[in-house]
């Protein structure tokens, strides 16, 4: 029993530590969890230079989408550019993350 809730909480503490952008797996997904992620609308994929992630609705996970295979999504203006227009810009973490919901993790059982 001790050890089931000692594995559910390193669960959780690791989930949550994943959030930021220490996090080596983090896309750069913003939560939609705020009116400015709303009002930006898309933000850039940190691994995929085509990629881009699009909130339309607060609260509901953003969308992950493609530049056409020409183009790369340029952050500054915000839109897909021809990839001989695409700069290099450092990486900046949305407002929000997604949020991790514990009933979504996995249940180990020990026999």
């Amino acid at each position: 029993m001790h050890s089931q809730i000692a594995v559910a909480l390193v669960l959780i503490a690791f989930a949550v530590l994943c959030q930021g952008q220490g996090n080596p797996l983090f896309t750069g997904q913003p939560g939609c969890l705020t009116q400015e992620e709303l009002t930006v609308g898309v933000y850039r994929h940190f691994r995929n230079t085509r990629a881009y992630w699009r909130c339309q609705v607060l609260g509901v996970a953003a969308i992950f989408e493609l530049c056409p295979q020409t183009h790369k999504f340029l952050d500054t203006v915000k839109e897909c550019v021809p990839w001989n227009q695409w700069v290099w810009t450092p990486t900046v973490a949305p407002p929000s993350s997604p949020v991790v919901v514990v009933s979504q993790l996995p249940v180990f059982n020990q026999q």
